[in-house]
């Protein structure tokens, strides 16, 4: 079975839903959705209409370890693996075994500085999310980012209707907390951006996720 498309024809619904998920094969052992921020035009407006730009990303970061050129993931890897340096088998590992998916589900031109996510994407996003969630089921959410995902996503629980709800108080401290809508639960952990625009100490937040998720195993 292939694990990439076997929910397609459910994502496919979603009417506000851009592109599809990234889904590891081994996704069900971890029930861990990694939400990054947003996808910017490289300039040969590949992605436009692409519902498999994510995909094809992170299947490229499976392919390349070129060092340098994947901030980002690499980052990403380190959080959830705790460890200063990925070998190709790290990268194998936390891609196969997660889901990832972009909040703002619009394409930004990485040509102009001052293209960036507006509230509204960032509320569309998270109105998404919720979609997509009856699908993948996840147990797990590490969002990417504290500023606009984290202060919209609040918005967002207590402005709409929702079946979801929060079930701690004290989120606004840690920026951690679980939600549910009565049958599941998610926890959600939001971190700093790791593409390391502001410095980025992976140690730190791999000992917040190890804490916030003591059952994840990768």
């Amino acid at each position: 079975m292939n694990v990439q498309k076997h929910h397609d024809s459910k994502i496919d619904k979603i009417e506000t839903l851009k592109w599809y998920p990234w889904i590891g094969k081994n996704y069900d052992t971890s029930k861990l959705l990694v939400i990054g921020e947003s996808h910017y035009e490289d300039g040969d407006d590949w992605q436009n209409g692409n519902k498999d730009t994510t995909r094809t990303i992170i299947q490229k970061r499976l392919d390349d370890n070129e060092v340098g050129k994947w901030t980002l993931h690499r980052n990403v890897e380190k959080v959830l693996l705790d460890k200063p340096e990925i070998s190709d088998g790290d990268i194998q590992t936390v891609w196969n075994k997660v889901a990832y998916w972009n909040l703002v589900q619009r394409l930004l031109d990485s040509r102009e500085n001052s293209d960036r996510p507006t509230y509204n994407d960032f509320t569309k996003g998270w109105e998404t999310f919720f979609d997509l969630e009856k699908i993948l089921m996840s147990k797990y959410c590490l969002v990417l980012g504290k500023g606009e995902a984290f202060g919209s996503f609040g918005n967002y629980l207590h402005s709409h209707q929702t079946t979801w709800k929060k079930t701690n108080e004290d989120f606004m401290v840690r920026k951690a907390f679980d939600i549910t809508d009565g049958e599941r639960e998610i926890r959600i952990v939001f971190i700093n951006h790791p593409s390391g625009s502001f410095g980025f100490d992976y140690s730190h937040w791999a000992a917040i996720v190890k804490k916030e998720f003591p059952d994840l195993s990768l």
